[in-house]
Parts: C-alpha cells; structure tokens; sequence
C-alpha cells in the first residue's frame, strides 16, 4: 500500500509539473503580442521623431509647383502610392518577429543611423531624407526576415522619388535638357518653311518670306524636368505592378527618359508652329494646356509600347527554347 501510494505521489508530481509548465508557456505566448505591440510602436515613434520633421520641412518647401521647377509636386500622391503597396503586403508584417541577428540588416540600419547623424550635423536635408531607406531596409531584414525584407523592398526604394535632390543637381538636369530641346527644335522647323535662330535657349523664328519675327525663350519649364522624376517614378511602379524582372524594369526606366525629351520636343515645335501660323496668345494658351498632358500621353504610350515588345520579345525565346 505504502509503494503503491508514493508511486501515486510521484505520478501526481509530474502531472502537476507538466501542467505548471504548460501554463508558463501559454503566459509567454499570451505576452508576446503585447511585447510585439509594444517593440513596434516604440520603433514608430523613433522613427517619426526623427523623419517627421524632415519631410515635414519637405512637404513645405520642396513638394509643391513653386520650388525646384515642380519636380516634386507629385510626392503627395507617391506617398499614397507608398502606403497602399505597403498595405498590400500587410500580412508580412503581421507574422511572428525574428531576433535582430541578421548581420546584413544589423549593417544597412548603422549605415542608416550614420547617415542621417552626419545630414544632421552637417545640415545636408537630403541626406537625412535617404537614410531612411537602408534604415527601413535594415529593420525589415533583422526583424522580419530576408523575404519580407525583398516583398517590400520597392515601395521603400520608391522613396527616393520623393526626397527631393538639390537646387543644383536640378539645374544640372535642366540645362542638358533644354539644350537637347533647343537643338531638336531648330533642325526641324525648316521643315516647317520656319527660319530660325538659335541664341543660347532663345529662338529668333518667322515663317519664311515674313518681316514679323518672334522670340521663343526655353526657359526651365521648357525642359521636361518637371515631369521627369514623377514619370520615372511612374515607370518603376508600371514595371513593378506588372511583375517584371529587374532588367526588364530598368530598361523600361531608361527608356523614360528619351520619351520624355520626345513629348518635350513635340510640344515646343507645337508651340512654335502656333506662334508663327496662328497667333501667340493661342500658342501660350496651348503651351500651358500641353504642359504635362502631353508629355504624360507621349511617355505612357511608349511605355505601354516598349512593354509590350519586350514581353513579346522574352515569350519568343521561351517558346524557341521549350
């Protein structure tokens, strides 16, 4: 009776053990959400403390038609682009956190981290701006893994068409462009039976034969620079919701750029043709009207076009080779 007894002591110890064990786990389990909650809401409030004041400083003095040739004037609708193709991918970031052991992230966030300490002392805004994409890059990778990290790897990239470069870098882009404009333009009005004189980035036109001579000055709304960034941006985000392929994607990106000298060159030409054959003040009504409309027909058709045979392309050699 007495070894029956303790056996039965015993056999109640590990049952009492075991459940002890079982319900310290389902406490560790149930605390874990709360932890996660907490982690991600104390590294939201890091990083809006540090980036708010700077895109806030963005929103104000760069993101508007006003500043910077209106280059960034889409950032506000890039933005909601950003958000909805983050919401999209939602469940990644719903999944269980890793530890911070990935050394690749671990790098990407210090080199973020150095990055903005040294656009923060030196002043440099557009530096503090981009260190938030390794910065995001390197939190995506240490805490979510390698694949969350390449799922919502573009939408953060795509904050760099928004963070605007420097007056100076955007006048470096302008003056090639309105040269290449300017030089178009002047080798094809004589087609047109229009002399012209080309002065720097002012054109003397007239129709031949006429005494009545106009000026066309290309100044930097002339350049395409305006529509630049947003349609590059807009080219990533075709190429991405299509699913294509990194090189696909790039040479698409490229390719954005001559379309846009195109529609530039075909609106000035446009312009001018007006001037001399029409009237100056319609020319100006359409010079404003065509602004981004035509440069957004001109580059959106060539990309759908340029799509469509590269695909075509590839399908070819899938279907030579199988």
């Amino acid at each position: 009776m007495h070894l029956l007894a303790h056996v039965g002591t015993d056999q109640e110890s590990v049952v009492k053990m075991s459940l002890l064990k079982a319900l310290r786990f389902r406490d560790k389990v149930a605390r874990m959400p709360v932890n996660r909650i907490l982690f991600r809401a104390t590294v939201l409030l890091l990083l809006a403390t540090s980036y708010l004041p700077v895109f806030s400083l963005y929103a104000r003095q760069h993101w508007s038609d006003m500043n910077l040739q209106g280059a960034y004037a889409h950032a506000p609708l890039a933005i909601l682009v950003i958000a909805f193709l983050i919401w999209r991918q939602r469940k990644k970031l719903s999944e269980p956190m890793l530890g911070a052991q990935n050394p690749g992230g671990l790098l990407l966030l210090a080199s973020g981290v150095c990055l903005k300490m040294y656009g923060d002392v030196q002043g440099y805004v557009v530096l503090q701006g981009m260190s938030l994409i390794p910065v995001l890059l390197g939190l995506l990778q240490m805490y979510f893994g390698a694949d969350t990290a390449r799922t919502l790897r573009f939408p953060v990239l795509l904050l760099f068409f928004i963070i605007p470069l420097p007056g100076a870098a955007i006048d470096a882009l302008t003056l090639p462009l309105i040269e290449i404009t300017a030089e178009l333009v002047t080798n094809v009005l004589p087609v047109f039976n229009i002399d012209v004189v080309k002065t720097g980035h002012t054109l003397t036109v007239n129709s031949v034969g006429l005494a009545e001579y106009h000026e066309v000055i290309l100044a930097a709304e002339c350049s395409g620079i305006r529509s630049l960034v947003s349609l590059l941006a807009l080219s990533s985000i075709f190429a991405h919701l299509q699913g294509r392929g990194f090189g696909h994607s790039t040479l698409l990106m490229l390719m954005t750029i001559p379309l846009i000298i195109l529609g530039n060159f075909l609106r000035v030409t446009l312009t001018v043709l007006m001037i001399v054959y029409v009237s100056p003040e319609t020319a100006e009504t359409f010079f404003h009207w065509s602004s981004g409309l035509l440069l957004f027909i001109v580059t959106l058709f060539g990309l759908f076009s340029i799509d469509a045979m590269l695909s075509r392309e590839v399908s070819g050699k899938e279907s030579s080779h199988g």
